[in-house]
């Protein structure tokens, strides 16, 4: 079957950038892709499932938590799937794909570790740890017409009447939905502009809320454009973002405004961003932070607290960059990136919530008053968030590629000391 049209431009478009790469590739070098098109993008725009007809994707998990030295664990948070493209002639084409158990952080990271009811007092079990969910699954439905491809996703992440521990109860709920779709376009040779927008709806706890109460209704929007140039063979890529999430007892406003370049050289491909952002949360009194972790507590308010909200607001910067090119066989790539974030914050303190999730030194000191500093990202956790980023990838024949993200303190470590972790996460495509 031949070539989709519009995939085909594309490559030829951006063929700077890889294909097919992976989650790995992302956090190995820069820690966003923001800037770069990626197999990744399909996530934030579906449209981009156009580009990537055919072909499988999986990862192994992450190895990011603690474990003891000497002792063992499997990886958390593993999960694959696929797209698949149908050529109907004249330009055009269907895709369809899926992947089973991928954690959306974007939407779970609004899931409190513990959930307090005051039904729960009644049997015994006032406090729950928040239910994983465990359908998890993303939908996709993409077509192309010629130069403009459109698509649709869905996400469904839920759990209900039954604890980690398995007992069944009517108080362990949580559940995320998301609907979204986006439009792909190949203005010209040199001009590329993509848009996206969708909604979500987040509950947790056992209060009973309607499908569509809009109280709990999120929105967000993007957009990027690619123009190239020339002289550095590379483009020139402008991005915005907007999103207002709501959920229980707490929102958040983010909105980001950013500019990017990328060029290739022989045998490797860099790229360079900065992003300015405005984020504003707001957090009621039924959120407050312990030693254990966040508390959401549901005492038959619905789930949305009472008196008033702690409210955080930051402004400020990210600069961001990657690169990545192929040393000694041209199946062996090595990553690099990092990010540095900066932003100026505003802590408007609750009286009614002196222990809020969003008080930057709850649990050890309540926020009592308002107060202003700065903030910036952590240094080496092991997440998406921190500073910087290593890594290297197998590429078999242009179809199986395997990335890898190296733990950062592993060119530090005595190897003879024992413990730790070598590899932070492995992710693989298959393209057919």
């Amino acid at each position: 079957m031949r070539a989709l049209r519009f995939a085909i431009v594309m490559v030829v478009v951006f063929g700077s950038i890889a294909a097919f790469a992976t989650d790995a590739r992302v956090e190995s070098m820069g820690k966003s892709a923001r800037f770069i098109m990626d197999d990744i993008s399909i996530f934030d725009n579906p449209a981009n499932t156009s580009l990537y007809p055919n072909f499988l994707i999986g990862e192994l998990g992450v190895y990011s938590g603690e474990v003891e030295p000497g002792a063992n664990h499997d990886p958390w948070n593993p999960w694959f799937g696929g797209l698949f493209s149908l050529d109907i002639g004249g330009s055009k084409s269907l895709s369809i794909g899926g992947v089973l158990g991928r954690k959306d952080e974007r939407l779970l990271k609004y899931f409190p570790d513990y959930i307090f009811s005051s039904a729960g007092l009644l049997n015994g079990e006032a406090t729950l740890v928040t239910d994983l969910p465990v359908t998890n699954f993303d939908g996709f439905l993409g077509a192309t017409f010629g130069s403009i491809a459109t698509g649709l996703h869905i996400y469904i992440a839920h759990q209900d009447g039954i604890t980690n521990s398995g007992r069944m109860t009517n108080e362990a709920f949580a559940s995320a939905l998301q609907l979204d779709g986006g439009v792909n376009v190949e203005i010209s040779s040199d001009y590329q502009f993509e848009v996206s927008g969708g909604v979500a709806r987040i509950q947790y706890g056992p209060s009973d809320h309607a499908l569509f109460d809009s109280d709990l209704f999120s929105g967000f929007a993007s957009a990027r454009f690619f123009k190239r140039i020339s002289a550095i063979e590379g483009h020139l890529i402008p991005v915005a973002s907007f999103r207002m999430m709501n959920a229980p007892g707490r929102s958040e406003t983010d909105i980001n405004v950013g500019m990017g370049v990328d060029t290739k050289f022989e045998r490797g491909f860099f790229w360079l961003g900065l992003t300015g952002f405005y984020n504003v949360q707001k957090a009621g009194s039924n959120w407050s932070m312990t030693d254990s972790g966040t508390v959401f507590k549901d005492l038959d308010d619905g789930g949305w607290g009472t008196g008033s909200k702690a409210r955080l607001q930051q402004v400020g910067g990210i600069i961001s960059f990657g690169i990545e090119r192929n040393l000694w066989w041209d199946w062996f790539v090595m990553r690099v990136g990092g990010q540095k974030v900066i932003a100026y914050a505003d802590y408007k303190a609750s009286e009614d919530a002196p222990m809020s999730i969003l008080c930057p030194s709850a649990p050890e000191h309540p926020c009592n008053e308002n107060g202003n500093y700065f903030v910036t990202n952590p240094v080496n956790d092991g997440t998406n968030n921190d500073n910087v980023g290593f890594g290297f990838g197998v590429n078999i024949e242009e179809r199986l590629k395997v990335d890898f993200t190296v733990s950062e303190d592993f060119p530090f470590r005595n190897p003879f000391q024992g413990g730790g972790r070598l590899i932070n996460k492995i992710s693989a495509t298959y393209s057919f």
